[in-house]
């Protein structure tokens, strides 16, 4: 039995003025100064693999004479990641820069059973016994994290329902597929709706974010009317875990005429939450 629904009824400008200004460039004469190529890098490591390896880009100001010994070293104060624990430092933390060359790598190991998807941050410092370090790009914030693959949420395909309000009491399975076509990506939750049709959502693979279209329920609450799910105008968004494999919805259910005129809302128009959670 669906819940009775409620009727209801449904800029400033701002100038901004850009101002330009020329940053003074640190000059390097002579000694051929060390510094890392960026100041922040992202080390994603995927779920169900022992590790991921990442290149850390270092140079000099000026190409070196003779062969360099630098080291990558971790600032542990400023660092929420433990070497060793976390991460490894390949090839005993150094890296040989070559004589006439101003480039060169680190290779950083990130163990994939350590990491969460809360990232955790590492502080390098780069430092060599020979060549002095530059005064700008000297530190590098290194955030490594856990990610996990679609097929990892897919799974066996078979999701509960385990917050409902549309289908509600809570604890229904159902079938979850994963369909791509284009540039769209959806899941598709088999037979959820009243008349046995699918819901279908859309989801972005990097942020995680859903988007619920509009679609009717097969749910006639009178004679000329049909219930639809779309996505709130305001509100949290849906998202969906490809780690814990945890889908949140937010979705309006609301009525419409034949006309497309929205007559009413569910749960006085707010957002009902639906959780599917893989099994």
């Amino acid at each position: 039995m669906k819940k009775l629904f409620n009727i209801f009824l449904g800029c400033a400008s701002l100038l901004m003025v850009a101002y330009s200004c020329e940053a003074e460039q640190p000059y390097y004469e002579g000694d051929s100064y060390v510094h890392f190529q960026v100041d922040t890098q992202e080390i994603l490591a995927t779920a169900g693999t022992p590790y991921a390896d990442a290149k850390i880009d270092y140079g000099t100001t000026h190409a070196v004479n003779g062969d360099h010994q630098v080291k990558l070293v971790l600032d542990q104060a400023n660092s929420t990641a433990v070497e060793g624990v976390d991460f490894q430092i390949l090839n005993n933390n150094t890296s040989t820069l070559v004589s006439g060359s101003a480039n060169g790598q680190f290779t950083i190991r990130v163990l994939t059973p350590q990491m969460t998807q809360s990232p955790k941050f590492a502080v390098f410092k780069v430092q060599s016994s020979t060549l002095p370090s530059a005064v700008f790009s000297n530190k590098l914030t290194v955030r490594m994290s856990l990610t996990c693959p679609i097929s990892n949420f897919i799974g066996t395909g078979l999701f509960t329902n385990t917050t409902a309000y549309w289908m509600a009491p809570a604890g229904a399975t159902y079938q979850v597929q994963n369909v791509s076509s284009g540039s769209t990506n959806q899941f598709i939750i088999k037979e959820y709706m009243d008349d046995g049709s699918d819901l279908k959502v859309n989801y972005d693979p990097t942020t995680y974010q859903v988007s619920i279209p509009l679609q009717p329920t097969g749910y006639a609450p009178a004679a000329g009317q049909m219930a639809y799910a779309s996505d709130p105008s305001t509100g949290p968004a849906s998202t969906f875990n490809p780690c814990t494999r945890v889908l949140t919805l937010k979705v309006y259910w609301h009525v419409r005429n034949t006309a497309g005129t929205i007559l009413g809302a569910y749960n006085g128009g707010q957002p009902a939450t639906e959780v599917f959670t893989g099994n």
